[in-house]
C-alpha cells in the first residue's frame, strides 16, 4: 500500500551536524529516513551560506536568515536569538506551504510563531519537547526574577500549543503535567544509529574516560574534571577526552590547567559523527555528569559503543532512566568523588566491566532510528488525516 506523500517541515533554530546536540540529531535522523518516502524541509538558519548546497541527505533547508549567537555573554541561552529567528520564521511558513509543522518547542518563543502560522495556514501541528524547566527557571537566572518568570510562562503556555505533543521520554511528559491519556500526548523517544556505529572504526588513539556535550554550566564538566583528578594518583591514571565546545570551555580548560590535568585531559572540540563514535568505542568508559537532560542521546550511543555509561542522578535528568544500575550502566551522585568512586569500581574488576559493557551494548541494540522514524511518520499521517486538525 503506498504511504500518502507528505510535505514535513523540521523547525529548530539549529541544524545538524554545525550545531550537535540531540535535538538536531533527532530532526536530521528524522529527516534523512523520511525523505526517501516524503518531501522534507528543514526550517532553521542559513547555515549553509555561501556552501552552494541545496539538499543534504535528501533533505532541503529553508533558511531564514543569517544564524545569530546562541548564547550571551553570561552563558545563558540567547533570548535576542529566539526573538529574531521568531520574526523571521513567521513569514517564512506564511509564505510555504506544508502538509505536517514539526517545531521544536525550546527556545519557546518560535513555538508561538510556528503556532500562529500553522493556525492560518490550516497545517497540523507537532511539537516536540527535549526536557522542561518550570520552577528550574529560578535557579538558572540568579539575579534575574522578572526573567525567570517570563521564561517559566512561556513555557507553561507553549503546552497547549500543537495538535500533537510529542516529549521525548516519559521523564519530560510527567515534568510537563500531561495527562498520560491525553489524545494529544505522544511520547516518542530517540534512537541510536546503530549501522554508522557499526561502520566506525576504533580510534587508534584511545582515551579510557570520554564526555560528549555542549560545553556549558549545567552540564557540570567540572565535576568530570574533578574525578580525573582524584584519579590521577593511581598508577595507571586514566586519559580523558572531552568532546565538544560551548561558552564554558575556556573556563574548563583553565580548571583544568588548574589542577595540572594537562597530560591526561583532552579538549577535542566538535568532532564529526563518525570521529566521535571511533572514540567511544575506544574508550571504556562515559560520563554524563549534567544537571539537566531531557533525554542524553549520547548514554545510548556511548551503550551502543561499548562505553559503560556512569550517569549522575539528578531531579531534573531523564539519563538515569536510560540506564540500570550496575547492569548497564552506573548510577552516582552528583560529585567528583562519586564520579571518581563509579570510575574506579569499573576500572577494579576488568570481568565486571566486560560484562556490563555486553548488556549494554544488547540494550543500545532494542533502539533502532528506523522504528523511531516510522512511529513518527505515522502521527504525522494521522494528523493530516484528521478531520478538523489544524481548525481550532
Amino acid at each position: 500500500m503506498a504511504v500518502r506523500r507528505l510535505r514535513i517541515a523540521f523547525v529548530y533554530d539549529a541544524l545538524y551536524p554545525e550545531i550537535n546536540g540531540g535535538g538536531e540529531r533527532r530532526n536530521y535522523e528524522l529527516g534523512r529516513r523520511l525523505a526517501g518516502r516524503h518531501d522534507v524541509t528543514h526550517v532553521s538558519w542559513d547555515y549553509w551560506a555561501g556552501t552552494g548546497r541545496v539538499t543534504r541527505d535528501g533533505a532541503r533547508l529553508l533558511p531564514v536568515g543569517t544564524p545569530r549567537p546562541f548564547y550571551d555573554r553570561d552563558g545563558k541561552r540567547s533570548i535576542r536569538e529566539a526573538i529574531a529567528f521568531a520574526a523571521r520564521l513567521f513569514p517564512v511558513l506564511l509564505r510555504n506551504r506544508f502538509d505536517i509543522i514539526d517545531c521544536s518547542a525550546t527556545p519557546y518563543v518560535p513555538l508561538y510563531a510556528c503556532w500562529l502560522a500553522s493556525r492560518m495556514t490550516r497545517t497540523p501541528l507537532a511539537t516536540t519537547w527535549f526536557e522542561y524547566w518550570g520552577d528550574s527557571w529560578a535557579d538558572y537566572l540568579p539575579g534575574r526574577p522578572m526573567v525567570a518568570r517570563v521564561a517559566r510562562w512561556t513555557e507553561a503556555g507553549a503546552r497547549g500549543l500543537g495538535d500533537v505533543v510529542m516529549p521525548i521520554s516519559a521523564f519530560t511528559a510527567r515534568r510537563m503535567g500531561m495527562d498520560p491519556a491525553s489524545p494529544r500526548l505522544r511520547v516518542m523517544g530517540l534512537g541510536v544509529p546503530l549501522e554508522e556505529i557499526a561502520a566506525a572504526p576504533v580510534a587508534q588513539d584511545a582515551f579510557e574516560i570520554v564526555f560528549v556535550g555542549r560545553l556549558t554550566g549545567y552540564k557540570r564538566v567540572d565535576l568530570l574534571l574533578d574525578a580525573v583528578r582524584r584519579l590521577r594518583g593511581e598508577s595507571d591514571s586514566p586519559r580523558c577526552m572531552i568532546v565538544g565546545d560551548g561558552p564554558d570551555r575556556p573556563r574548563l580548560e583553565r580548571l583544568a590547567a588548574e589542577m595540572g590535568l594537562g597530560p591526561v585531559v583532552k579538549f577535542a572540540g566538535r568532532l564529526e559523527a563518525d570521529q566521535m563514535y571511533a572514540q567511544l568505542k575506544a574508550a571504556k568508559v562515559y560520563v554524563q555528569p549534567s544537571a539537566r537532560e531531557g533525554y542524553s542521546l549520547t548514554v545510548v550511543e556511548a551503550q551502543a559503543c561499548g562505553a559503560v555509561p556512569v550517569v549522575v542522578r539528578g531531579a531534573l535528568s531523564a539519563a538515569p532512566d536510560l540506564i540500570r544500575d550496575r547492569i548497564d550502566g552506573l548510577l552516582v551522585d552528583p560529585t567528583g568523588a562519586a564520579i571518581a568512586a563509579g570510575i574506579a569500581y569499573l576500572r577494579a574488576d576488568p570481568p565486571r566491566l566486560q560484562t556490563i559493557r555486553a548488556a549494554a551494548i544488547r540494550s543500545a541494540r532494542e533502539l533502532d532510528w528506523d522504528a523511531i522514524a516510522a512511529r513518527v511518520e505515522e502521527v504525522y499521517l494521522s494528523l493530516v488525516d484528521s478531520p478538523g486538525t489544524a481548525r481550532s
